[in-house]
């Protein structure tokens, strides 16, 4: 097996300054070496399908070893056992990571309903966050019925503007991905953002769509 101590020396190599202040500036959770994300998908290239890492990278608790586990792991999700990946959620880490651990692998597992329920049913707002993430994901399928959609949009209504700030986030992008993905609903989803107003207010650089539900519907229709 590669030895682990030899891979973080690489990670560490490929420090980059302006990487490291960036992550200093946004108050990112240590231990991080401050390795650009292209860095350590280069580095991944190496290790790729090497399942056996994955673990012992992640439990380094070292930022970048675990995004180089999520890169290691990617192309192959389904192999990771629930116990291992449950096992992660244990792990002190940034929100970042566990972003990006729900999207390139949580989301991709045919078992990617059991991490909603299991995210959704955790008390931290970060595993919640996880969970309404993956049901947005699972909405913008285009496979929910009827009951469903009401369901979770009653519970948006009632929850989005108390939610709490990581949970909001992805709650909100739940609502946006229901009035994309099923016309009949696209109205409401619309009133509920505007009577919510939750990002009405959310200053965004040119170019780019605020979170706004209204705004955010109408940027990813006019992609459509």
């Amino acid at each position: 097996m590669t030895n682990l101590q030899e891979i973080l020396q690489q990670l560490q190599a490929a420090s980059h300054a302006g990487t490291l202040k960036r992550y200093e500036k946004i108050g990112e959770i240590k231990p991080y070496y401050g390795v650009p994300m292209g860095a350590i998908s280069g580095i991944a290239k190496n290790y790729k399908n090497q399942i056996d890492l994955v673990g012992p990278l992640w439990q380094t608790g070292v930022l970048e070893a675990q995004y180089l586990a999520i890169q290691i792991a990617k192309t192959k999700p389904n192999m990771l056992e629930q116990a291992e990946l449950a096992a992660f959620l244990q792990v002190t880490c940034s929100v970042n990571v566990l972003d990006k651990l729900a999207s390139v692998i949580l989301s991709k597992r045919k078992d990617n309903r059991y991490w909603e329920e299991y995210l959704l049913a955790q008390e931290a707002p970060v595993f919640q966050r996880l969970g309404w993430f993956l049901r947005a994901k699972y909405f913008a399928s285009n496979t929910a019925e009827t009951e469903e959609i009401e369901e979770t949009l009653a519970y948006i209504k009632k929850h989005l503007q108390g939610a709490d700030e990581l949970v909001q986030w992805t709650m909100n992008q739940c609502l946006v991905e229901i009035a994309v993905t099923y016309p009949d609903y696209l109205n409401e989803g619309l009133a509920i953002g505007r009577d919510l107003a939750v990002y009405a207010d959310m200053k965004v650089a040119k170019g780019c769509t605020s979170a706004y539900a209204p705004d955010w519907i109408a940027a990813l229709l006019r992609k459509k």
